[in-house]
Formats: C-alpha cells, structure tokens, sequence
C-alpha cells in the first residue's frame, strides 16, 4: 500500500470530522459492481437547496476508497454543499478508461438524485485530489463524459495533467495499453468549457510535478477559460489533501481558497 495515501485514509480514525454535517445516504448504487457505489454528506440544517460538489479520492488509479474519505465529505459539507465521495473500479481490474466512466456515471446518477439529497443540480461542482483531479479533469474537458451534464467548477488539487510519456508505473499500468495515449492527457483536451476552474499545486510537490498545474493552466488560458492557479510552498503531496482536515488547516489556506472559488463559481450567498 502507498504510505502517502495511507495516511490520509488513517485521518478518517484520528482526525476530529467538521460539526454539523450528517451522512445522508450510504452506499448509493450507480452501477451493478460493489465499487460502483458512492456515500453523500451534508449540513444538518439546509433551508434551501444547496450546491453539489463531487469529490474524486486520489490513489493512483488502483487504490482508495469511500470509506476512508468521510473525513473529506465532512470538512466540504461545512462549506455549505451537498458532497457526493464515490468510489470506483480501479487497476488492475479495469484500465483507462473505465475508471472515468465509472466516475461519469456517479456524477449523473447524482444529478438524477439531487432533489432526495436537498441539492441543485445546476449548480454543480467536481473535485479531484492527485489521480482524483485527474478523473475530474478528464470529465469536465472531455464531452464524451458529461456531454449533457453542466459543470460550473472544476477543482484539481495536486493532479497530473500532462504526464506522457508514461515513465511512472502507476501511469504505466493505467494507459500504457490505450493505442492513442495522447488522448489520455487533459492538457490535450483543452477547449472552451464554461466551467469556472481552480488549480491547486505545491512547488514542494515529489509525487506530482509542477508543470502539470502549470501546462494545464497555459493550454486552458489559450483556449479562452477561466482559470486561476494557486501555488503553494512547503506543503507535500499528501499534505495538499490533508490541510482540509481540522488539525492542519493552518498550515496552508487551501480549503479557504477552495471555499472563496466555489462562492463565486457556484453563486453562493
């Protein structure tokens, strides 16, 4: 098991979780297989619908799971959003791109429920940390994902964008068999969206280099998007997730980046 990602799965057992946010629904199905599942969380108290926001664990496209990342849907929840954590079928039981019409299916079966879960759904963000940020890319900049579903934010944490050729074994493992890999880069499929993007990047970064955030940053400016990059300093690869958690929040001001974006993107308030 990878210890980096070990260790925020550990933050769900020794970590205290944001008040006033509740699990509304477990386990939801959005396909046949034990992993095509996902878990939804919210505030308590909810007056009026609120927006969804779509969390894509990382993992390096074999591991991870929903279960360790209620940490996460809790410190989002007490943003103010209905958060949807799916998981998805993983290496080496499926290849690229699998994992990403896993992730697509999840988005639309929770479109399709938003109104049980106290959301609206016009409002609708997507998240990804590392192999996460990849999925959310990928389904925000390639139409043959969510071709009919209307993304207004897109937030990549510490994702790789532009990574061919495959010189890792994790990327190797997951794409090397597709016959046209320049497809699987997200700096390729760079277009105008009308989703409002956040990228998110330390230079301390050792797993995930910066000229992934940065790439992806040039490629969606020349096409006309509206992005922002946010680079930090001295945080790791795992750190960038884990500053969401109560106890490392001042280590950094990701999540209160992350909080002002989704306001402005999402219309909130």
């Amino acid at each position: 098991m990878d210890i980096r990602l070990s260790v925020l799965g550990l933050f769900n057992f020794f970590v205290p979780k944001d008040k006033g946010v509740r699990r509304l629904a477990v386990d939801v199905a959005y396909g046949p297989h034990p992993r095509q599942r996902y878990d939804v969380y919210a505030p308590r108290q909810i007056s009026a619908r609120l927006p969804m926001l779509v969390f894509f664990y990382g993992g390096g496209w074999s591991e991870g799971g929903k279960a360790y990342y209620a940490w996460m849907g809790h410190a989002l929840a007490a943003l103010g959003y209905v958060v949807i954590v799916p998981d998805y079928r993983l290496v080496p039981q499926v290849l690229y791109p699998d994992f990403l019409n896993d992730c697509a299916e999840a988005v639309r079966h929770a479109v399709s429920k938003a109104q049980d879960y106290g959301a609206d759904a016009s409002r609708l963000a997507v998240m990804g940390h590392s192999a996460g940020a990849y999925n959310a890319a990928m389904l925000t900049l390639d139409p043959s994902y969510l071709a009919n579903t209307m993304v207004s934010a897109l937030v990549c944490l510490s994702g790789p964008f532009d990574f061919y050729p495959f010189d890792v074994k994790a990327s190797r493992d997951t794409f090397s068999a597709w016959p046209r890999p320049l497809e699987t880069q997200p700096v390729n499929h760079a277009h105008k969206v009308s989703t409002s993007v956040l990228i998110l990047q330390s230079s301390a970064d050792t797993v995930v280099g910066t000229h992934n955030a940065v790439n992806l940053e040039a490629s969606l400016k020349a096409t006309g998007n509206d992005v922002r990059l946010r680079l930090y300093e001295r945080l790791s690869h795992q750190e960038m997730a884990a500053v969401f958690s109560i106890p490392f929040r001042r280590k950094a001001p990701v999540r209160s980046d992350v909080a002002m974006f989704l306001a402005t993107s999402l219309q909130v308030g």
